[in-house]
């Protein structure tokens, strides 16, 4: 899709799905933080790992090209672009941490001695927070332009 492309309902599916899968990974993500040290499902772990970067980085793509473009010309502000700017930003360091938590995942499932807990834990809740918190935003993102679409005024007028 090129990247002047509107939010359309292709695009809205797309989307949709994609961020239901998000969220079903962190409930998964969840049940490995809570199942620690002893109860770990590797096939999870090694799933998890498999899914979770081509998942963020294919959700990502489309939220760059079409949402926020969309966004940008929609929005009647200048905040519009440093709020946009803030999003990718995110969506780097989202990246980054989706790389760190695959690694981890996948050294769970192919080996025993796992790092350590207390560690483990927290980095699988601090991405699937962050994760839950970025689809939350984009959500309400998608719901103002559609909103002011239906009102025929600009998002943030």
């Amino acid at each position: 899709m090129p990247a002047d492309a509107n939010l359309n309902t292709h695009a809205l599916a797309q989307l949709e799905r994609n961020h239901e899968a998000l969220m079903a990974l962190c409930l998964v993500l969840e049940e490995i933080a809570f199942a620690l040290p002893s109860d770990v499902d590797r096939d999870a772990c090694l799933r998890a790992s498999q899914i979770m970067i081509p998942l963020l980085q294919q959700t990502h793509q489309v939220e760059e090209r079409i949402l926020f473009p969309d966004f940008d010309r929609n929005a009647g502000s200048h905040f519009a672009a440093t709020l946009i700017e803030r999003l990718k930003a995110e969506h780097r360091c989202d990246v980054l941490t989706c790389e760190e938590v695959s690694l981890t995942l996948k050294a769970m499932a192919e080996r025993p001695d796992i790092p350590p807990e207390q560690a483990v834990r927290y980095m699988l809740q601090g991405f699937l927070e962050s994760v839950r918190r970025h689809v939350l935003s984009e959500k309400l993102i998608i719901e103002a332009l559609l909103v002011a679409e239906a009102e025929g005024r600009e998002v943030l007028a």
